[in-house]
């Protein structure tokens, strides 16, 4: 019986817009290109998300290696918030599980200090979240089984009653090997149908 219904973030309530964000910045598209390769999806990216370095660390980090782009990437990061851009569907989406009698949770990889401002600014659907597991906080990110058994511990939740949606397919293999009931997300549509079989069975 499903009781709870776990979201990612990221392509799933928001789009990461990063890209449009340095547009938004006047990037121009040479230093677009760079800062993706070599910044924002580098493999030292998801040490933001790890949360055991400090996040002024990375970036010192990233700018130590790429000098020639320091002033572009402070300035990204310091408005970051410009990345983190709600689906019209996310709040009603939410909402619509909590009048359904169904607990809704949080389980992400993110930044902490985004994460804080993001609930602040970009997050229309926190108001109907009942927890969460944020990956910089409890120091492990997903895939680690340790994110997935933070989330069951902390809430006191049982695996078979949680219906995860993830945009990537190596977050959702890691919750099913736990015992939840998970898909990969690729619609909001395809979503909505996927929870009205589980709660047509209910």
């Amino acid at each position: 019986m499903i009781k709870n219904i776990v979201y990612d973030i990221g392509m799933v309530l928001i789009d990461f817009a990063w890209a449009q964000a340095m547009k938004d910045l006047g990037y121009s598209e040479e230093t677009i290109d760079f800062l993706d390769k070599n910044f924002v999806n580098h493999e030292l990216w998801d040490e933001l998300d790890r949360g055991v370095m400090e996040e002024s660390d990375v970036i010192n980090l990233f700018c130590e290696r790429h000098p020639q782009y320091e002033e572009e990437i402070r300035k990204f990061w310091d408005n970051n918030i410009l990345t983190v851009r709600p689906y019209d569907y996310s709040a009603p989406w939410v909402k619509d599980m909590k009048d359904m009698g169904l607990n809704t949770y949080l389980l992400t990889n993110y930044p902490d200090t985004l994460f804080d401002k993001s609930v602040k600014y970009a997050f229309p659907f926190y108001p109907y979240i009942d927890g969460e597991i944020v990956s910089s906080r409890v120091k492990i990110r997903k895939p680690d089984e340790g994110i997935y058994k933070a989330l069951l511990e902390k809430y006191n939740l049982k695996a078979e009653e949680c219906l995860f949606f993830d945009d990537r397919i190596i977050n959702i293999e890691a919750a099913k090997k736990l015992g939840f009931n998970a898909h990969v997300f690729t619609s909001y549509e395809e979503a909505r149908k996927i929870i009205d079989s589980y709660v047509n069975k209910n």
